[in-house]
């Protein structure tokens, strides 16, 4: 797939990253290390597109693993990984997955310096984009208050998620160090079996009742970015440091039980 970089004055460079299937750790260590290099001021910004192997649980940062959870997983083959952002856990399965990372001043003429005015920038860029594909999508202006810490994500849909019909299409969650940001996000294709994760949710294809290919999905995406916040996207791949970075992250936390599992059975993990 080829996207071109748009052309106009004025507008701030991206980086585009479009992936293939990935496993989870390795979908998880990118996305750090791309917050990390952007932190540190050796990378750039970056819109990242994506999507999983296998059927995958990721969890909030802040989220405790408990029993139900754990079994589910175990029994159906699922994986099972901690995010760097926090939010309820999300069962990736058929969906496309994004992930932007970048400064404040990115976006700064439109958010004002409030963290939440990031969500709200950012949903509106991909509200606009499905509504070009014909997703008759609106935004979610109540706040989630839920108590439940095991709560799954997308039966809970909170401010500036995305929703057609009172089921949720879209959530996302944040990791902030200070003037740089890291938000991830999932945005449902078809939503698969287990109901009981699905009660609150829909698919775009349900909604179109038609297929939809990912070089649609990411044209229109990239054209709402473009267009909404002035980018310039230029597509690229990781650089050989960013590879080396996530190949050792994946390794030493986002595979290692004592990051994935923090708080299972209230700290117990055999």
């Amino acid at each position: 797939m080829t996207l071109k970089p748009a052309n106009g004055a004025n507008k701030r460079i991206w980086r585009l990253l479009v992936d293939g299937p990935q496993d989870g750790a390795w979908n998880m260590a990118v996305d750090e290390v791309l917050l990390q290099q952007r932190k540190a001021g050796a990378g750039i910004s970056t819109l990242r597109l994506y999507s999983w192997q296998k059927r995958t649980v990721t969890l909030g940062y802040f989220q405790r693993i408990d029993k139900a959870l754990a079994g589910f997983c175990g029994q159906n083959n699922i994986d099972l990984i901690r995010r760097p952002t926090g939010g309820g856990f999300v069962l990736h399965d058929q969906e496309l997955t994004f992930s932007l990372v970048f400064n404040r001043q990115d976006l700064r003429a439109r958010a004002q310096h409030q963290a939440v005015e990031y969500f709200r920038v950012i949903a509106t860029c991909l509200q606009k984009a499905l509504l070009s594909l014909g997703v008759p999508v609106s935004l979610e202006e109540n706040v989630f208050s839920g108590k439940d810490n095991n709560f799954f994500c997308f039966n809970n849909p909170t401010k500036y998620d995305l929703l057609v019909d009172g089921k949720k299409v879209c959530g996302s969650a944040q990791r902030r160090y200070r003037d740089t940001i890291l938000q991830q996000g999932s945005l449902i294709l078809r939503t698969p079996g287990d109901p009981a994760f699905w009660q609150k949710a829909t698919g775009l294809e349900e909604v179109l009742q038609q297929k939809i290919s990912w070089p649609e999905i990411c044209a229109a995406l990239q054209k709402s970015f473009t267009a909404e916040l002035r980018l310039n996207f230029i597509p690229g791949a990781l650089t050989e440091a960013e590879l080396i970075m996530a190949r050792q992250l994946a390794a030493v936390k986002y595979t290692q039980a004592s990051w994935n599992y923090q708080g299972y059975y209230q700290g117990e993990h055999a």
